[in-house]
């Protein structure tokens, strides 16, 4: 009989379109695939992706339970849903977190309210909810250093910087340990033109900056709108790929709607700044990709650009895509030191448009750049990046303290975050 494992996406939908985070749930799939178990996915609404080896469930109490029960395993990603969380830890289940974000950080910018007690409640949720998957796993996985010392923070405040574990590993990484995003080995092809002779107003030998997804309310698509009003060269346009989620019931987000207003206003829409609404799956995405120049992120400075990677960065640099970003990007830093791109100064207009038309000109630049991206591909493939939770599963395991009873102060902290979610 087949191990089981059950992956709970949280509010992740995962489906062919694979938008953003989705895809680190189907990597972590394969990953028990290969090794022989058999995977059960739930997930928020119906998916339309078939993987061998993969069961898919929408998320039902009573399913929850049962397929909890089967399993050996039970991961959750960065926003858990909690009644599952509680039950696994209930029958002593092996928990598992997959953090591609800190929740709290990243629902600071959940702000399509009409009431703010409502985002103030919800805040308050998923902060305990969080806490409370820190609290209950046994291994916890993030995607990269300086998360991994903020998530470090978060487990000593709630008593699991404990002696079990220190004794166990003095470098704690048996607790939490580094498992990045990656690319994939294969690379792109262009099967078809999507941008240079699919769009009406883009030309053939036309410069092609990319945004690559949706316009959130933690970017800044206005200030890259505003650089595109400054430059002079009729050659150089934008282009907002999927600038409007997948999801049939969503509505732009209000950064988005703020950006296509700006753009009308200046009267660069279907000129030099381009909007395509519709998303585009994520296995045709490599035709968007490889028909443009350069690939872009712009978010203001707040702690969610801070701290964590954006995943359409990944995508370029598959693509071999030079960068251009923000200094308050989390990504900044390597951009920099390993010449993948430009970074210019957060909100600067006029620092963007000086960096886009040296990209435009400077060929010789730009050939360094796709260079040294060839190199850092090679880094960074999937099999490199999530090879810790492949020997996790090889090897899985409960944390020191869980065998031996947490610590009284984790057991306040389990009480305080429960009674925060329930009341």
């Amino acid at each position: 009989m087949k191990k089981e494992v059950s992956i709970f996406t949280g509010l992740i939908s995962v489906d062919k379109n694979l938008v953003g985070t989705a895809v680190v749930y189907k990597k972590i799939a394969d990953i028990f695939v290969d090794l022989g178990y058999q995977v059960n996915m739930i997930v928020p609404g119906a998916s339309d992706l078939e993987e061998k080896g993969v069961n898919f469930y929408q998320y039902a109490e009573i399913s929850n339970r049962k397929l909890i029960k089967s399993s050996s395993l039970v991961i959750f990603g960065a926003y858990p849903p909690v009644e599952p969380l509680l039950y696994a830890h209930k029958l002593k289940k092996i928990i598992v977190s997959y953090l591609w974000s800190i929740a709290p950080i990243g629902s600071l910018e959940f702000k399509d309210f009409k009431q703010a007690a409502k985002q103030a409640n919800l805040h308050e949720y998923i902060t305990a909810s969080y806490n409370l998957s820190l609290l209950l796993s046994d291994k916890i996985f993030c995607r990269d250093e300086g998360v991994r010392k903020l998530v470090l923070g978060s487990l000593i405040s709630l008593g699991r910087v404990n002696l079990s574990n220190y004794k166990q590993d003095k470098s704690f990484q048996g607790l939490l340990t580094v498992a990045p995003f990656g690319v994939s080995n294969k690379n792109p092809k262009l099967t078809e033109h999507q941008l240079r002779q699919g769009i009406n107003g883009i030309n053939k030998d036309d410069f092609i900056l990319l945004w690559n997804g949706g316009i959130w309310n933690w970017n800044d698509g206005e200030t890259l709108i505003k650089a595109m009003s400054l430059i002079k060269n009729k050659k150089i346009k934008l282009v907002f790929q999927g600038f409007k989620h997948p999801a049939k019931d969503s509505k732009l987000s209000i950064k988005a709607k703020q950006s296509l207003a700006l753009a009308k206003k200046l009267g660069l829409i279907n000129k030099n700044v381009f909007f395509l609404a519709d998303w585009v799956p994520y296995n045709k995405r490599a035709n968007f990709l490889l028909d443009s120049n350069i690939g872009v992120v712009s978010s203001p400075d707040i702690p969610e650009a801070n701290l964590f990677f954006k995943t359409r960065i990944y995508d370029y640099l598959w693509s071999e895509l030079p960068l251009l970003l923000n200094d308050c990007e989390a990504f900044a830093s390597l951009i920099k030191d390993r010449g993948l791109g430009l970074v210019v100064k957060t909100g600067d207009a006029r620092d963007w448009a000086k960096n886009i038309q040296l990209l435009a000109k400077d060929k010789k630049l730009t050939g360094s750049i796709i260079k040294n991206i060839k190199k850092y591909k090679r880094e960074i493939g999937w099999e490199k990046t999530l090879q810790p939770v492949r020997d996790f599963a090889l090897k899985p395991h409960s944390s020191a303290d869980k065998k031996n009873k947490l610590s009284q102060l984790s057991m306040n902290s389990i009480k305080a975050n429960y009674d925060l979610i329930i009341k």
